[in-house]
């Protein structure tokens, strides 16, 4: 949902305020970029509020405290990735061509609008699946196992030992 909120958005911006009317199929090639851009972010998000939890309790004995731990720590990386990426599409506004400069444009307001989303909507999604759909039946089968075994063969052995990994 926050991707697809990116597009009218970043079209709003690129036609309003940047004057830019020209739309041509290179412009809907954003879409693959931002998924994948958006998918490792909010993985890196996720991940961090998954790591704060094995952290002291003491220390993250609220969820706010471990909600402020996972922003400061997933923003850092984030903002490094998605501004890295904003600035090598908007370089492309230097282009004599103006379908280029045009997609240059798109692409370099779609990253960092998408960016603030991400870090403004997604946390508050991390609390609601903490609340209420960590626990539903539906997430707890799949989501109960926390490491995956795997059964190793030794060629030496003649058995298989099974090994946990995290």
């Amino acid at each position: 949902i926050i991707i697809l909120f990116s597009f009218p958005i970043t079209t709003l911006i690129s036609e309003g305020i940047f004057r830019v009317t020209y739309f041509s199929s290179m412009h809907t090639l954003t879409v693959f970029i931002v998924l994948g851009i958006s998918a490792d972010n909010i993985f890196v998000l996720f991940d961090a509020w998954r790591q704060s939890e094995k952290l002291n309790p003491k220390i993250m004995d609220t969820k706010t405290k471990r909600l402020a731990y996972t922003w400061r720590r997933a923003v850092r990386a984030i903002t490094v990735t998605a501004s890295t990426t904003a600035v090598a599409f908007a370089a492309n506004i230097f282009s004599p061509l103006m379908p280029i400069a045009a997609f240059g444009i798109f692409a370099g307001t779609i990253i960092p609008l998408n960016f603030v989303l991400i870090i403004t909507i997604f946390p508050a999604a991390i609390i609601i699946y903490d609340e209420k759909l960590k626990n539903a039946k539906c997430f707890r089968r799949c989501s109960s196992r926390s490491h995956t075994e795997v059964q190793v063969f030794d060629k030496n052995i003649e058995f298989a030992e099974k090994k946990t990994f995290f």
